[in-house]
């Protein structure tokens, strides 16, 4: 073979190496993978779950299927598990009222305590003589063994225990009345199944017109008693 073809031959190997050989770079020029749609990214934001359940539904357990929000004329915020009804209960177990206040006057820390003690007093009085329940206890000791029962859990968030001075001069137009919101539940064994947000400042008539010669207490047991009322009434509706 001479030099002329065996340079020919040199030449040919080496522009079919460079032809064979790749790039150090990967296929994806961005470095993507290529089987990951840029769809898949969520937006920001964007929720786990689909919206719509309501806000509720989630303070409740598994056994919760779904919790309805409504506004009664009288308890004012109720939420109700769908197909609940208060019926066929040996009892309802109330337990201590909770005081959970984040702004409270030093001079209500008195009347606090003790409207505690009167709400869960009145609650139990209310609803005994309803009878929605076989029975309304107020201590675990005395429920019955093996019954079907409710509880009843209450919290006070809001709290101010009036003034007579106040209710004096303005007193019809709510100056000194004193005020109570109780937030409540009802849970059958772990199942949440209806919850309440209720408030009441000095609503009657006496309390407005005579407020001034009321005392504090003597318009919040009053209060009190108008919110129980409404609590049993609405536990005793056929249909709630």
């Amino acid at each position: 073979m001479d030099h002329r073809t065996l340079g020919v031959l040199l030449l040919a190997v080496t522009a079919l190496s460079g032809c064979a050989s790749t790039p150090d770079t990967p296929g994806s020029a961005s470095g993507a993978p290529a089987s990951t749609p840029a769809a898949a990214t969520s937006a920001p934001g964007a929720p786990a779950a689909a919206s719509g359940t309501p806000a509720a539904a989630a303070s409740g357990s598994a056994g919760t299927a779904t919790v309805a929000y409504r506004e009664d004329k009288d308890l004012q915020k109720v939420w109700l598990a769908e197909g609940f009804r208060f019926s066929g209960y040996e009892a309802l177990l109330i337990t201590e009222t909770r005081a959970e206040v984040p702004r409270l006057n030093p001079d209500g820390r008195e009347n606090l305590e003790w409207a505690r003690g009167v709400l869960r007093d009145e609650l139990a009085k209310v609803i005994e003589a309803k009878k929605v329940f076989g029975a309304v206890v107020t201590r675990d000791a005395d429920l019955k063994p093996g019954g079907r029962v409710l509880k009843l859990e209450n919290t006070i968030i809001e709290y101010e225990k009036g003034g007579g001075g106040a209710r004096w001069f303005a007193g019809l137009s709510g100056a000194g009345q004193p005020v109570i919101t109780v937030r409540g539940r009802v849970t059958d064994g772990d199942r949440q199944v209806f919850s309440f947000e209720t408030r009441r400042s000095g609503g009657s008539g006496r309390a407005r017109w005579l407020g001034g010669y009321l005392s504090d207490k003597d318009i919040q047991t009053e209060d009190i008693r108008d919110l129980a009322k409404a609590l049993v009434e609405f536990m005793a509706r056929p249909s709630p």
